[in-house]
């Protein structure tokens, strides 16, 4: 039926077309065909203009989408460091405790001993990059139009990297200090010491100092990056919120 119906348009425009030549009135034949012209370039420039609407509104859903996953992510990310802050805090006070009866040799308190095993109990943080990962490989970081907003989010997850290797800084002095110490001087069992007390020794204590030089700096690290992870959460909170 559409067939037919097109057909018999074509049909009632041709012999409009040439009733007008014929009738010798070409002017008015070439207003009609100037008019078809208009028609059909307005008729494309309307497409065209859906089109770029169709494509406009499909980046803005995209770009949304990948928004609140950084959210979502970052929120979750704002859980664990704060978990990691609280007990690497805890942990150093017990690290300072420990320097202090060292240093002040007080080497009968009772506390020394389990102060000295809590060196080798370690809890890093680990964040999540999936969204990050996600958009970096697709090439879709260009939706998001906010520039602040991306530079807020290129340096939370850059600070991330730089969390990381304050980690390994001090994973590797444990690797390279505290452990050979221990298993050189210390029987694990009761964590009593297997010739010379350990305690006393001046490198022992040298090792706690570092230790808590670097613990410190890696607490540092973290309260860093819990600011810049506070004040992405809360521009995108703006944003979702603004295009609700």
């Amino acid at each position: 039926h559409r067939v037919d119906r097109r057909q018999r348009q074509m049909c009632i425009r041709d012999s409009i077309r040439r009733n007008l030549l014929t009738e010798g009135k070409t002017m008015k034949y070439f207003k009609y065909a100037f008019g078809e012209i208009i028609l059909v370039v307005i008729g494309i420039l309307i497409a065209l203009q859906i089109n770029n609407w169709n494509e406009s509104k499909k980046n803005q859903s995209e770009a949304r989408y990948y928004l609140e996953s950084f959210y979502e992510e970052n929120h979750s990310n704002k859980k664990s460091l704060q978990l990691a802050i609280e007990y690497n805090e805890e942990k150093i006070k017990g690290v300072d405790s420990l320097k202090q009866f060292l240093i002040s040799k007080n080497y009968t308190n009772d506390r020394i001993y389990p102060l000295c095993a809590s060196l080798m109990e370690m809890s890093n943080y680990d964040p999540s990059t999936t969204t990050m990962d996600n958009i970096s490989a697709s090439g879709d970081f260009n939706l998001v139009k906010d520039n602040e907003l991306k530079k807020l989010i290129i340096n939370t997850y850059k600070a991330y990297k730089t969390t990381l290797k304050l980690e390994i800084i001090l994973n590797d002095y444990l690797d390279t200090y505290v452990s050979p110490y221990f298993f050189e001087n210390i029987r694990f069992n009761d964590f009593s010491s297997l010739e010379n007390d350990f305690i006393q020794d001046p490198k022992f204590e040298n090792i706690v100092i570092g230790y808590e030089i670097l613990l410190n700096q890696q607490i540092n690290g973290y309260i860093d990056n819990l600011e810049g992870i506070e004040l992405l959460e809360n521009k995108l909170t703006d944003f979702i919120l603004e295009n609700d």
